[in-house]
């Protein structure tokens, strides 16, 4: 797989927002990547509770650590996925945590994000 340097750089920035919104609970900024049609049944409270049970099993983020790009993926509802892959270190423990971006018409989009 190519090296996807403008790609990963992209998911890397919505990854930090992400966190960012991760740890002060804040909606619209973990949403403002996302096409409106991802984001179905995807509330503010199921964010906050979300959160909430995250942070209870994890603590909060104190880092990341790349590891790559995913091949072979595919998504139905997008063209032109990527997939990457971190390790967060997190207080609690280390997880793996993924986002899945594509571009459509010049933006660029989150269609995945994954704390596992």
């Amino acid at each position: 797989m190519p090296e996807l340097k403008n790609e990963r750089a992209i998911a890397e920035q919505f990854l930090k927002e992400m966190l960012k919104a991760d740890d002060t609970c804040n909606y619209e900024l973990f949403v403002k990547h996302y096409e409106e049609k991802d984001l179905v049944d995807f509330s503010p409270e199921r964010f906050e509770h979300d959160i909430k049970h995250m942070q209870a099993r994890n603590g909060r983020n104190v880092g990341y650590e790349y590891f790559g790009a995913l091949q072979g993926y595919r998504d139905d509802d997008h063209d032109g996925c990527f997939r990457f892959v971190w390790k967060g270190i997190y207080e609690k423990r280390e997880a793996l945590i993924v986002i899945g971006i594509h571009r459509k018409n010049d933006t660029w989009y989150i269609n995945e994000s994954a704390v596992r």
